[in-house]
């Protein structure tokens, strides 16, 4: 198991090492893996810095984890004494294609050295058995065991072939030290980061350097171009995370590296740079390689970076990665983007990107981009997000076909051409609108994916396979306006002269005209007067987009309201009786959506009408719908679909507005919709109507943003922030912040709160805590729905708590529902904020003097206010209907996950774990654990986290082919008796089966030395390293058999596969839960 811990140091007996005359005054460190770290300085001349991790077994050298390139040879060698000994050092030597190595001993992982094969000029035979390393600026002496001749023979044999044949390969190393060869520039090019970085328990710097997918650490930079430094990492085990403002931590398999950069912003250049190196030690080259063996595709298609290492599978292009992150950004739905490097698994065949390429592919995509708008390499996320958008969603640069616009033709064209290998032909009628899911006429071959499997045309099948969902046959707008409901209406309306824009100006009764109007059999007429037998005007229903129902005397009139016809001209008519007013916008209405949108005229509308969409890929295609406004609701009924959708824009995710295309972007419950205003004069206000409905930071609670569950943004982002941050903050919500920076944070958050993140680093506790009490005193109408709706709350006149509670329960049911929910997260968050009055001084009764007058907007005078607060807080389990016992750690994994967006993939298994970081161990929850009490119970040093259990997979392979349920084995034992720093390991006999853990001195042993109950028994992954034990691969069982018997067993395996088999054995022994739904595995009760 990967081990996060801190490594403790302490000072002890100086060592010995090598050193060239001109070298002094280093430092010398070692550490053991499961030890204590120490931290040596030698007083004599030394060069190297020993960064010591000791296996709990000799580990393989060969083993891929720890070596690219297979090793050559190894061995145990007498190494160059120090100035003014005669003694030499023992040491373990290998060697590989690319570096000389040496280490402490064979069980090591961090070498004491590495020198790169290339920096040897040559390799010298000297007296004594001894042999030569000599490198550009320095010689290193080596000396055979035993005075072995035929040792020293072999060495210098291997090393002097080793050293020609890299010569000959021309391949240089990772390290990237500088040379007379001219080809450093190349190598250079690896180089992602390097400086001097601080390292904890070092006085003097190190020089690290970022290659590729390794660290390499020097003494110095002239190390560095000498090709001599101190050890590499490889970052395929690694891990990086900024611990302060200018620290971070390099956590590996074996040890953690803590380093500390020169600034700040130093700091997140190299946090970002591992971070590329972590993911560059993981990916791999396979697939890029092929693809961009098709030398079209060594350019992004975008915008031209070199060497593009992501692809969007259904629209064929490759990509680079900022371009890839647009494409993303997009949806799935739009381009479906994947890695090169990264995705390796779901690349099956690469031939549709070598057959079609970039080139090819944009003859279609770019035909048509103009000079000005082409994207360059350097160009800004705001470019490439316009050009994309333009490119692929609304396929302005796209070479249209012949038949576009011509649906049958399209989809007959498309059945003809998938009987061929012309992929660009298909793709280029698929994106024009040709429909992939059309029927073919065939009923043994229905679909076009059946008449390309038929024909063995495997990439014509890939390619309509990634973009199922995105040929559909267009839409015709008369289909639609045919099926209106035949209305009829007549009577006297005031109407000004149409005009070619919204009104905006006031208008006066001078300004209109009385006519009469009818509206029969989908045609609205008007007239000089019910007498004349001829027309003033007339427009058809079908020909109207939008119906504006104006607010009360905005025009001259007391109601109004306003029809946007196809034409572009608007006409107004208006009326002093509401009645009047109101039976001619319904009868309008219905004459003017089709009947299965009845429903979008049957509340208090604004506007109504018709709107081109886009939802994902169907750019190419734009649907008609149709849309109902009014306030924070958005009723709509897409292309296709018979029900009524309701989208309040208050919960709205995300919406974004693209001014030049006249189209408004809403993300909502993750699903991406795009009306298009092709500049209409009526869509201005579809597009004010939809900004007015998402919230507004000045009004009401019902008025502002919301989330799902219906608590206002303000609200929600502030409780998660202090949740996350500020619980164990002594005083919260009693001090003050900087009122400057209150008003500054409360503004932002009032004018859009989505759009507010915040940050540990930039927002500080106490000015979020202060923006959360104003937003609730200042609030219009306030948590409890105004003044006279708070009353019953300070007056509740019950002793008996029960008759209170059940008082303050039905107070709260009479309350609106977003009431209702902000006045539940804020006690809710009170609640929690007291479970940690012990650290925070921040009791029930403190709180209730704060929060009383705030959320009553009272003066504070009288402190019935504070009372109400403090027994809301205090019976918040009854009153709010919440039991603590209900929340398990299967639902609170499944409520991450869905708040993360977290999509469950197969073979996923995710738990919920309790990490002690004192005790340097975790564990995970059983499904049915109470989260919420072990949450409240929580110590300083311990948290909850939610991820993968990394075991798992291995666990359930293991007892997939297990016969008996049962273990036994020899394993080292150790327990919490005894003086500190002195606990030994010593080998026990361990004994599981279905009824209890036995622990027997020897084998032979009849009564067992420790004895636990099954159901007793909490089993962590880890053991404080403190301890010292003897590997890494150790677990620690709790045992509470009585509730004042309480003891701890440290058990220590010798490798990966024994522990995870014995992890295995334990929760075998107990029923399995698993959750299907949300791809969750927990441990049974045997690891609670």
């Amino acid at each position: 198991m990967q081990n996060c811990f801190h490594s403790q140091f302490s000072v002890d007996e100086a060592e010995y090492e090598d050193i060239e005359e001109n070298r002094c005054g280093n430092i010398h460190v070692r550490a053991a893996f499961v030890g204590v770290l120490y931290l040596r300085r030698t007083s004599v001349d030394e060069d190297s810095i020993y960064l010591g991790c000791t296996l709990s077994r000799s580990f393989n050298p060969e083993d891929s984890d720890f070596h690219h390139s297979p090793v050559i040879k190894m061995g145990w060698l007498h190494k160059t004494p120090p100035k003014g000994t005669l003694v030499f050092q023992k040491r373990w030597v290998m060697l590989d294609a690319q570096y000389l190595r040496y280490f402490q001993n064979e069980k090591e992982v961090y070498s004491k050295r590495i020198i790169a094969i290339l920096s040897v000029t040559e390799v010298l035979h000297v007296g004594g058995q001894k042999f030569e390393v000599v490198t550009r600026n320095r010689t290193f002496l080596f000396r055979a065991e035993n005075n072995s001749r035929s040792v020293r023979e072999e060495w210098v044999s291997v090393l002097k072939e080793t050293i020609q044949q890299r010569r000959n390969s021309m391949e240089m190393p990772l390290m990237n030290f500088s040379d007379t060869s001219g080809q450093s520039a190349r190598r250079v090019s690896l180089i992602s980061k390097q400086g001097f970085l601080e390292m904890s328990g070092l006085r003097s710097k190190l020089y690290v350097v970022i290659c590729a997918d390794k660290v390499f650490l020097y003494r110095n930079a002239e190390e560095h171009s000498q090709g001599v430094g101190i050890t590499s990492i490889e970052m395929n085990l690694g891990t990086v995370k900024g611990t302060d403002k200018r620290s971070f931590n390099l956590t590996t398999f074996y040890r953690k590296f803590s380093f500390v950069a020169e600034s700040e912003q130093q700091r997140e250049q190299w946090l970002e740079a591992l971070q590329a190196c972590v993911s560059h030690s993981l990916s791999s080259n396979a697939v890029a390689q092929k693809i961009w063996s098709e030398e079209a595709n060594q350019r992004c298609a975008d915008c031209g970076a070199p060497q593009p290492d992501w692809a969007s599978v259904n629209l064929c292009v490759v990509l680079c990665k900022c371009c890839a992150g647009v494409h993303r950004g997009l949806g799935q739905s739009v381009s479906k983007v994947r890695s090169l490097k990264m995705d390796e698994k779901v690349w099956t065949e690469n031939q549709l990107f070598l057959l079609l390429g970039n080139n090819k592919v944009n003859l279609f995509w770019a035909a048509n981009i103009p000079p000005s708008e082409m994207l360059c390499p350097s160009s800004d996320s705001e470019e490439r997000q316009r050009f994309v958008t333009a490119k692929y969603c609304q396929g302005k640069y796209r070479r249209y076909h012949a038949l576009f616009g011509q649906q049958e033709a399209l989809n007959k064209a498309l059945c003809n051409t998938i009987q061929t290998g012309d992929v660009l032909e298909t793709l280029s009628l698929v994106f024009c609108g040709a429909d992939v899911n059309c029927y073919t006429g065939d009923p043994e071959l229905p679909s076009p994916v059946s008449i390309a499997q038929h024909y063995g045309q495997t990439l014509q099948v890939e390619f309509l396979t990634h973009n199922h969902n995105t040929g559909r046959s267009n839409e015709t707008k008369h289909t639609i306006l045919e099926a209106a409901l035949p209305v009829s209406h007549t009577g006297y309306l005031f109407k000004i002269a149409s005009s070619t824009r919204a009104v905006t100006d006031i208008l006066e009764h001078v300004d209109f005209s009385r006519r009469w109007c009818c509206l029969n059999q989908g045609t609205f007429s008007y007239y000089e007067s019910e007498k004349s037998s001829s027309q003033s005007g007339q427009m058809k229903m079908s020909d109207v987009l939008c119906l504006v129902v104006n607010p009360q005397g905005k025009h001259g009139y007391g109601h109004s309201f306003e029809l946007y016809h196809d034409s572009g001209r608007v006409y107004l008519f208006g009326e002093d009786s509401p009645d009047t007013v109101r039976e001619w916008i319904k009868a309008i209405g219905k004459a003017l959506v089709p009947p299965v949108a009845e429903d979008l005229v049957g509340w208090s509308f604004e506007r109504v009408g018709r709107l081109r969409y886009t939802a994902g890929q169907s750019f190419h295609c734009p649907y008609l719908g149709w849309f109902s406004l009014g306030g924070s609701r958005l009723l709509l009924l897409l292309h296709r679909e018979d029900q009524v959708d309701n989208i309040d824009l208050r919960k709205l995710q995300e919406l974004s507005v693209e001014q030049e295309a006249a189209a408004v972007v809403l993300v909502d419950r993750g699903r991406r919709l795009r009306l298009e205003g092709d500049r209409r004069p009526d869509f201005q206000g579809w597009l004010s109507g939809i900004q007015q409905g998402l919230g507004r930071g000045d009004g009401p609670l019902d008025q502002q943003q919301l989330t799902e569950t219906e608590v206002p943004v303000i609200v929600d982002r502030c409780i998660s922030y202090i949740t996350q941050h500020g619980l164990k903050s002594e005083g919260i919500y009693r001090r003050c912040g900087v009122n400057s920076k209150i008003a500054a944070l409360l503004l932002s958050l009032r004018h859009d709160a989505r759009r507010v993140r915040l940050s540990e680093g930039e927002h500080q506790v106490d000015n979020v805590a202060n923006v959360l009490k104003r937003f609730l005193r200042e609030v219009g109408e306030g948590v409890f729905n105004g003044h006279q709706a708070s009353l019953p709350w300070l007056h509740t006149t019950s002793d008996e708590r029960r008759e209170r509670v059940s008082q303050y329960q039905a107070l709260l049911h009479s309350l609106p529902p977003v009431n209702r929910a902000t006045l539940g997260a804020v006690i809710n968050h009170l609640y929690c904020v007291q479970c940690f009055a012990d650290e925070n001084q921040m009791n029930m009764h403190n709180l209730a003097i704060v929060f009383g007058p705030t959320v009553f907007q009272t003066d504070g005078t009288d402190n019935s206010a504070g009372q109400v607060v403090e027994e809301l807080i205090q019976n918040y389990l009854d009153i709010f209907n919440v039991s603590g016992s209900a929340v398990s750690a299967e639902e609170l994994v499944c409520e991450v996950l869905r708040r993360g967006n977290i999509p469950p993939q197969q073979g996923d298994y995710w738990s919920c774990f309790l990490v002690n970081d004192n005790q340097e161990m975790e564990r995970p929850l059983h499904y049915q654990e109470r989260a919420l009490a072990i949450y409240f119970s929580l110590g300083k040093d311990c948290h909850l986290v939610v991820k993968r259990n990394c075991y798992m997979e291995a666990m359930l392979i293991y007892i997939a082919g297990m016969v008996d349920v049962s273990r036994n084995s020899m394993i080292k034992f150790s327990d919490e008796k005894g003086q500190r720093g002195k606990r030994t390991f010593c080998r026990r006999l361990c004994v599981l089966d279905g009824t209890s853990l036995r622990l027997y001195k020897q084998v032979k042993s009849t009564q067992p030395e420790r004895e636990c109950q099954v159901h007793a028994l909490k089993v962590y992954y880890g053991i404080n390293k403190r301890l010292q034990p003897p590997s890494c691969w150790g677990m620690t069982v709790v045992c509470e058999q009585a509730e004042r018997d309480k003891q701890q067993w440290y058990l220590c395996c010798e490798s990966k596969n024994e522990l995870i088999e014995w992890l295995a054995t334990f929760m075998n022994l107990q029923v399995v839960s698993f959750c299907v739904h949300c791809n969750i595995f927990y441990f049974p009760q045997l690891f609670i």
